[in-house]
């Protein structure tokens, strides 16, 4: 999402606008060297983790809040639309595997009840990715079509 955003955001925007997103883009990494060093000195790896993840998070609401506002007079741009039909049930998913995880997995005989967990966690993806596939077929169809014309 943030590499097809920020692409979009410097294909289309005008020479203030560019120079604006890389004063904002000097800030937010300055922003990630500072937890950067804060959070990696009080979480360790996942310190780390958690000040990608903010930096990737500020950059994307960046990139959606020019996008918005690039389309403020278009009523047919939606971000609804630019999910793939069928994705509410990969978030419905993914947060009963999590509730799954806090109430069934048990971190003293992990083996045991982890394969109960991994088995729940792959059948809901694999139902969520059903869906979206059968929602989104006529999509997946042209884009292979596409593909096989370009070569």
């Amino acid at each position: 999402m943030n590499g097809t955003s920020e692409a979009f955001m410097h294909a289309v925007a005008t020479e203030n606008q560019l120079k604006r997103s890389n004063d904002s883009l000097l800030v937010f990494s300055l922003i990630y060297l500072v937890l950067n060093v804060l959070l990696i000195r009080s979480a360790g790896a996942i310190g780390l983790i958690l000040a990608n993840s903010l930096n990737m998070f500020f950059r994307i609401v960046y990139s959606a809040i020019f996008i918005r506002k690039y389309f403020k007079d278009s009523s047919s741009f939606s971000f609804r639309d630019c999910l793939p039909k069928g994705s509410e049930l990969l978030l419905i998913s993914g947060v009963a595997t999590f509730i799954l995880e806090r109430i069934y997995l048990d971190r003293e005989n992990f083996w045991s009840t982890f394969t109960i967990h991994l088995s729940f966690g792959l059948a809901c993806f694999s139902v969520a990715a059903f869906v979206i596939y059968k929602k989104e077929k006529p999509f997946i169809s042209k884009i292979i079509r596409f593909r096989k014309h370009a070569d």
